[in-house]
């Protein structure tokens, strides 16, 4: 299916995914100025749960599976968000929004060394590309200079995060087959919030809800019901619609939304070396998505 050959209806779907998750880092940095990032995530995936669960009423999985979904809530939901909360505190909106642009090329890296998929050279050129567009934003001797210290370590957590997303996308494919997109997620995002109790649960404990603000409530209701809810019931509605090339097309949007979102709500500061950074990264993924590249027309 062409791009001009896709119902409007699914275009519509997947900007809505790109602007809430790029609003996501945004609403998360301004609400963990009163949330431990554990706490954050405790709540985001406690309540994300049941909602989940009432929305797509999926069937009961076998227990065979039930290793299986541990699995991928470890890799998609508990130490993926853990990492990207504790990340996002440290590096800001900005910086995750860019990394977060590697997850397709390393989603295709590890689909090729496990033996998944079998991509081009060209394709594994991009892989590359990308992964020196983020070399170009961790510097650890930068971050010593800065008022901050703990900005590559943030860096470092957000790709973290995105190797432990990209494994979940591809060995989350033959469950996702065997159970369906829809009851895959919701047990994943169970298990995972199982799984995260050991570190979300203390913080959960500690956490004293009097000193969270009335638009701190707000801002976890949109990462719940919006960046949570909302946009995997539109992820799962337009991949069963629309190509996987015109999916990694609407991600290009996503440090975009965060970029802009941030300067107006936060007052962050673009630097130079991330727009570089993005850039790099942004034409890694282009690469390994197997797009054709533009050429100039004779007249």
């Amino acid at each position: 299916m062409r791009f001009a050959d896709t119902p409007v209806p699914v275009h519509l779907a997947l900007l809505a995914v790109q602007i809430l998750f790029g609003l996501w880092p945004v609403a998360g940095v301004a609400v963990m100025g009163h949330l431990t990032p554990a706490a954050l995530i405790g709540l985001r995936t406690l309540l994300a749960v049941p909602i989940l669960l009432a929305l797509f009423r999926p069937a009961r999985p076998a227990p065979s599976v039930w290793p299986g979904l541990a699995v991928l809530g470890i890799l998609g939901v508990s130490a993926n968000q853990l990492l990207y909360a504790e990340g996002l505190k440290r590096c800001g909106p900005i910086h995750a929004a860019v990394l977060t642009l590697l997850i397709p090329p390393l989603t295709l890296l590890i689909a090729r060394l496990t033996g998944r998929e079998q991509p081009s050279a060209r394709r594994l050129i991009g892989v590359a590309v990308a992964m020196a567009g983020a070399l170009l934003l961790v510097r650890p001797d930068r971050a010593v200079q800065t008022a901050d210290d703990t900005v590559w370590v943030g860096d470092l957590l957000i790709i973290a995060n995105t190797l432990s997303y990209a494994a979940y996308l591809v060995f989350a494919r033959r469950t996702a087959q065997r159970l369906g997109s829809q009851a895959m997620v919701t047990w994943v995002f169970a298990f995972g919030a199982l799984l995260a109790l050991p570190v979300t649960a203390p913080a959960l404990a500690a956490l004293d809800v009097s000193t969270v603000p009335g638009w701190g409530w707000l801002s976890l209701a949109f990462i719940v019901l919006g960046a949570t809810v909302g946009t995997y019931a539109l992820n799962a509605y337009a991949l069963a619609r629309a190509e996987s090339s015109l999916v990694a097309v609407y991600i290009y949007l996503q440090p975009l939304v965060s970029t802009a979102a941030a300067a107006v709500f936060l007052d962050a500061h673009v630097e130079g070396r991330a727009l570089l950074a993005g850039s790099v990264i942004a034409a890694g993924v282009y690469l390994s998505a197997g797009l054709p590249i533009p050429t100039m027309r004779r007249l």
